[in-house]
């Protein structure tokens, strides 16, 4: 165990923090915990406990003790990910995220004020600096993480044991399940409100090649609230979660050259490559939405109107009529069907379901088709759908047969933590550890008290 000065010194504070508190009898910013080099804050179990809050978990489920556990994990996977020279995260794609993070509260909040006040900051300098180190130590973190667990994998006969395992008297109960369909149709804008935005930004790339700033024309012109701040700047590499003519565009061009106006499902845009540093490249775009007045979005709500009365006629079926007519690809596909992304799983507990389409779906029945409906998309724009209730299963205890993809899922889950688990042991005995007393009665997963 390494006891260097700046050990020394984090204990020091965290004896003092202590001390103080005890004598006055207040809660202070204390440090919880010490792990090599790298502490954790109180601040951070009850910013961390605000997360959980807003994510649903219930008051009864956020246990200081899990808490502090899970950061102290981060803190050692971060540790160790710092001596590990295969994982690096570039200061571009730090600050990439970071502008990203500060443009949505933005756009959230009002103003880059109410975004300081919001975390308590003077200038957003300072705010950056906060969140490139937090971002920055996330990712590498995170890539640590997945490199550890990236070949733990369960056999049908683990998943069998894992369930067998379960005491009879607390098997769990599987909410409420839904297999969902949806069509959407989008308002399509004229083709004269078009032909304006595509005249406009052609004059912007005009003025740009005659030596106006791109960023200034970005700043001025843009309708990306995401980006128009830091005059339309991103930063993109090819697996950049960006869509695809966005990508296509931006490596297909050359430094200094500015893209003719090119459409995506965000609007029209034209694109300016500022520097190409290897695999990664550095762009501004300014993004127009053409106008779509209100007899386009009585004329995409009629047409919808008008399909379903004729899956209701049984003129086609929903799936038919969503391969053919339906605006949302990725459902479009599979006949309409909504996947959960992060399982591949079209089976969807009503309870993780968003609190709109939960109250749409709560009392449908299987068979059953909803009336229109108006919603916003992710890029504020207004679209029209409808959704089918294909299946629906009733809370029930789970089954084997039934339930086996979710049983794999948790399997997995249990052992990936085990062989964490296993690797924060080994790490825990060669690096310097220290709790703070407050939290010495803890009962952790690992060795964290020895």
């Amino acid at each position: 165990m390494k006891n260097n000065g700046l050990v020394f010194l984090l204990l020091l504070m965290m004896s003092i923090a202590t001390g103080t508190a005890q004598q006055k009898k207040i809660k202070i910013d204390g440090i919880a915990a010490v792990v090599g080099d790298q502490i954790v804050l109180d601040s951070e179990i009850d910013q961390l406990k605000i997360q959980l809050k807003q994510q649903g978990l219930k008051e009864d489920k956020l246990d200081d003790c899990q808490i502090l556990e899970t950061l102290m994990q981060e803190k050692m996977l971060l540790l160790e990910a710092k001596k590990d020279t295969n994982i690096v995260v570039s200061d571009k794609e730090v600050m990439n995220t970071v502008n990203q993070q500060i443009d949505y509260m933005k756009a959230r909040l009002g103003s880059i004020e109410k975004v300081l006040e919001f975390y308590n900051k003077k200038t957003r300098t300072e705010l950056e600096e906060e969140l490139k180190k937090l971002d920055k130590d996330r990712k590498l973190a995170q890539q640590m993480k997945t490199k550890i667990l990236k070949d733990v994998d369960v056999s049908p006969e683990e998943v069998k044991n894992f369930f067998d395992k379960i005491p009879k008297d607390q098997i769990p109960e599987i909410g409420t399940q839904v297999e969902l369909y949806q069509i959407v149709i989008k308002p399509k804008a004229s083709k004269e409100a078009e032909q304006k935005v595509i005249d406009k930004l052609k004059e912007i790339k005009q003025k740009v090649e005659n030596g106006a700033s791109f960023r200034a024309q970005a700043v001025l012109y843009s309708e990306d609230p995401g980006s128009r701040a830091n005059g339309g700047k991103y930063v993109l590499k090819r697996n950049s979660p960006f869509v695809q003519e966005f990508k296509d565009v931006a490596f297909s061009l050359d430094k200094g050259q500015v893209s003719e106006p090119f459409k995506t499902e965000f609007g029209w845009h034209i694109l300016y490559v500022e520097e190409i540093n290897g695999q990664e490249r550095v762009v501004r775009h300014i993004l127009l939405k053409p106008e779509i007045g209100f007899l386009d979005m009585r004329a995409a709500e009629k047409k919808l109107d008008t399909i379903r009365k004729r899956i209701i006629d049984k003129e086609l079926t929903f799936e038919e009529a969503a391969k053919e007519f339906s605006d949302d690809e990725e459902s479009k596909k599979l006949g309409g069907k909504i996947i959960n992304p992060s399982t591949g799983e079209s089976l969807l507990e009503m309870t993780l379901l968003d609190p709109e389409m939960y109250k749409t779906v709560a009392d449908l029945k299987a068979g059953d088709i909803t009336e229109v409906l108006k919603e916003k998309d992710r890029t504020g724009g207004t679209f029209f759908k409808i959704l089918y209730i294909k299946k629906r299963i009733e809370a029930h205890p789970m089954n084997f047969q039934k339930d086996y993809p979710k049983i794999k899922e948790m399997a997995l889950e249990e052992k990936k933590n085990k062989v964490l688990e296993k690797w924060m042991d080994e790490k825990i005995k060669n690096n310097f550890i220290q709790i703070n007393s407050q939290y010495q009665k803890c009962k952790f997963n690992s060795q964290w008290i020895k």
